[in-house]
């Protein structure tokens, strides 16, 4: 997976509202990761927490649903 290049528009809005959150937070802030990052071009990803399997899925609409 390319990573957001200066030449894709979407990566400046990206870019903003990332500066803007960060100056909104206090001394910790949480890591930021693209849901892009995260699927890889799949449409699902199994999440494994304290031994219980969650599914991240992308619908077509672009939406994130976290399922158990």
């Amino acid at each position: 997976m390319a990573a957001r290049s200066d030449a894709d528009p979407s990566a400046g809005t990206f870019r903003a509202a990332q500066s803007e959150h960060l100056a909104n937070t206090s001394v910790t802030s949480p890591r930021v990761v693209t849901s892009d990052a995260l699927l890889r071009g799949e449409s699902q990803l199994a999440i494994l927490h304290e031994r219980t399997v969650y599914f991240l899925r992308r619908t077509r609409f672009g939406k994130l649903i976290l399922t158990k």
